[in-house]
């Protein structure tokens, strides 16, 4: 028999991990990983993408580099892995640092980065074709001119970086954008845990999320519905969006001087609720 209530403990094991510095040591580490993963992942896309290149500008009997191994393409599979298994690890560690619901998007923004810088450096080291604008056969001497494919590949080495930087650009731009939002919401979350108003709230519906894969159909989450009623006994109705099936009830946290503002509304279904399980508007 337990004697501790089990969403007590959860609050407390929760509230202690936020703010502790050894998560945030570990999302540098796993950062600096991702780092180290996307340029490897770069230089490996850098040779497959020459292969292509050197088949679309030289003849099939220029036998330049035949005989060396395909290791940074291996490598690059493993440093693709890298970046997914570090990124998360990053992500997951600030997440449960700042006691937010999701974790941040910067490690892919890491990822993309260190990439571009990979993709640039391996593309220093390209072959030069035989000649340029044809495609010199060293064997039976048929030559042949170049194309739209093969002039677009001969100047892979500035476009595709430049694509990639401006990948990386545009996902800067996006978690830029995103991290500005959370930040608004948890100052507003945490100024309404200090002068906000707290109320208990009847969940009214729910409507779970389903989604399958080989092993069947499961429950990924759900839209849940709930009532709550203002100072002023006004009744209203918001709807939050989670991923924790466990719903315990429902809980209300709202600015009583604008308790109509949705953005100004958060909800908790679980009881003793942390930072991180009050819902804010989507």
């Amino acid at each position: 028999m337990n004697t501790v209530d089990p969403a007590r403990a959860r609050y407390e094991r929760i509230e202690r991990l936020r703010g502790d510095r050894r998560l945030l040591v570990g999302a540098i580490l796993a950062s600096a990983a991702t780092l180290v993963c996307g340029f490897v992942t770069g230089h490996g896309f850098g040779e497959i993408l020459e292969q292509f290149r050197t088949m679309a500008i030289d003849s099939v009997f220029d036998d330049r580099g035949d005989g060396d191994p395909p290791y940074r393409a291996i490598w690059g599979t493993f440093g693709l892995l890298g970046c997914f298994a570090s990124g998360c690890l990053a992500g997951v560690a600030v997440r449960r640092y700042q006691g937010r619901q999701s974790g941040p998007a910067f490690p892919a923004v890491l990822a993309l980065a260190a990439s571009t810088l990979g993709l640039w450096d391996a593309s220093r080291e390209w072959l030069p074709p035989l000649a340029v604008g044809v495609a010199v056969d060293p064997v039976f001497h048929t030559d042949e001119k170049w194309g739209f494919w093969g002039w677009l590949m001969y100047y892979a080495d500035l476009w595709m970086p430049a694509s990639l930087l401006l990948l990386t650009l545009l996902a800067l731009w996006y978690t830029v954008g995103v991290s500005r939002r959370h930040a608004e919401m948890a100052r507003t979350r945490e100024r309404l845990l200090r002068s906000g108003r707290r109320v208990p709230a009847e969940i009214v519906d729910v409507k779970l999320r389903l989604g399958g894969d080989e092993s069947g159909t499961r429950v990924v989450g759900a839209d849940v519905t709930v009532m709550f009623a203002d100072l002023a006994g006004v009744r209203h109705w918001v709807t939050r969006r989670t991923r924790d099936t466990t719903i315990a009830g429902a809980e209300v946290l709202f600015d009583p001087a604008s308790p109509a503002d949705d953005k100004k509304i958060f909800v908790a279904l679980r009881r003793h609720p942390a930072l991180s399980d009050w819902l804010p508007a989507d």
